[in-house]
């Protein structure tokens, strides 16, 4: 008697085990197709992007930048954000080696946040490029989006310091 009491306590934590695996499982792979949700930049989403997002780096005077985005898309997008960090930027030299990088030197605020662009609308960010103790030349600027998912939107110009 004692015998069949052992071996259903060893069944019942037996099949708590198998069970609590497989709620494992199916949490893991209902993230995944959270990588194609709108705003991810992924064109698996049904075919309905029409074209595509466009980022862009423009010189507004000697020191300061835009990088924007723009929704070509035939459908809103939503970037999902773990900080209040938006964008980031990076300096490299000619030898392509990295000089500067905005988010080693800056701090966010950590909360969830999201932008939403509508189709045909643009989202734009400005920032300055810090005084730094650069050598004269002619540098790589690269900025990008920073969801925390999906595409980064990357874009490149040069930067020059005399």
């Amino acid at each position: 008697m004692k015998n069949k009491f052992w071996l259903g306590i060893f069944l019942i934590v037996l099949a708590s085990l198998i069970l609590a695996a497989c709620g494992t499982e199916q949490e893991d792979s209902a993230e995944e197709p959270a990588a194609t949700e709108p705003g991810t930049g992924d064109e698996s989403t049904g075919g309905t992007i029409e074209g595509e997002m466009k980022p862009d780096i423009e010189q507004v005077n000697d020191d300061t930048y835009r990088y924007s985005l723009t929704n070509e898309t035939g459908e809103a997008m939503t970037f999902d954000f773990t900080s209040s960090q938006r964008y980031d930027f990076s300096l490299a030299n000619e030898s392509g080696e990295e000089v500067f990088l905005f988010s080693s030197v800056s701090t966010y605020m950590q909360a969830l946040g999201e932008e939403a662009v509508d189709q045909g609308d643009k989202l734009s960010y400005e920032f300055e490029i810090p005084a730094l103790e650069l050598e004269p030349g002619t540098y790589e600027l690269t900025a990008w989006l920073t969801p925390r998912q999906g595409e980064t939107y990357e874009v490149t110009t040069e930067h020059v310091v005399e």
